[in-house]
């Protein structure tokens, strides 16, 4: 309300089976990733318009990422492009995000990045040139420049990180 209280909470059903990871876009867009329960190949990104009333309405569902497991989902300061982290596949996909909320995949393979095993939590520097991504079992953090086209340039890995490390951020 004009409080900053929340009311009633609402429930929508999402496109794809296990929704995981979300974030918003600067146009009202929730960019969610869904697991599918981890099944081997079956990940996917679905976008939905949130609505002033706080209705959401479905824009893409579940696109597929070609990928197992997709957990964390990062958006661009820009808004268009997101990621998702793929934990069962060790990777990352990356998709195009249209001005409407429209989802495309950045590669047909699904496959934007190569990570080291685990990958879980992702964030992105202030101005969204940089991508880092934890590695939950190499106790480490991949990162990537992020070009121009959404597409990703390896910068390698660092860490040595303690094995309780969880959750991520940058600037």
């Amino acid at each position: 309300d004009h409080n900053g209280i929340a009311g009633t909470p609402k429930a929508y059903p999402s496109s794809g089976i296990t929704p995981f990871g979300f974030a918003f876009d600067n146009h009202d867009h929730v960019i969610v990733s869904e697991a599918f329960g981890g099944a081997p190949n079956a990940s996917a990104m679905s976008s939905y318009q949130l609505s002033y009333t706080g209705s959401i309405s479905t824009i893409s569902g579940a696109v597929p990422t070609h990928q197992t497991a997709a957990c964390w989902v990062a958006v661009t300061e820009n808004g268009r492009y997101a990621y998702t982290t793929n934990f069962g596949s060790n990777n990352v996909s990356g998709y195009k995000i249209d001005p409407d909320g429209t989802l495309t995949l950045l590669n047909s393979s699904g496959v934007t990045g190569w990570t080291a095993d685990g990958p879980l939590d992702m964030a992105l520097s202030r101005n969204s040139q940089y991508l880092y991504i934890l590695n939950a079992n190499r106790d480490n953090i991949t990162m990537f420049r992020i070009r121009y086209d959404g597409s990703l340039t390896p910068l390698g890995n660092i860490g040595n990180l303690p094995a309780s490390a969880v959750g991520l951020a940058a600037r």
